[in-house]
């Protein structure tokens, strides 16, 4: 895969992961951290709030990591 130069293509790429595992999100944040985009989703319905952060490697659009708080 090619490297990610806009915080578009770093939502496109996370967008397509996250829709494979959550029927519902909502975009937080997307930011640019040294050699990786990390975005930031909101994947709570109702009660507590249930964050997923998905990072991506700047150079190859590759996932590095995905951790959520539910």
């Amino acid at each position: 895969m090619s490297g990610i130069t806009t915080a578009e293509d770093a939502m496109r790429i996370a967008n397509t992961f996250i829709d494979k595992y959550y029927p519902f999100y909502r975009l937080q944040s997307v930011r640019k951290e040294g050699d990786e985009w990390v975005v930031r989703y909101d994947v709570s319905v109702v009660g507590p709030k249930s964050i997923v952060i998905i990072r991506l490697d700047k150079n190859t659009g590759d996932l590095i990591e995905y951790t959520s708080n539910d």
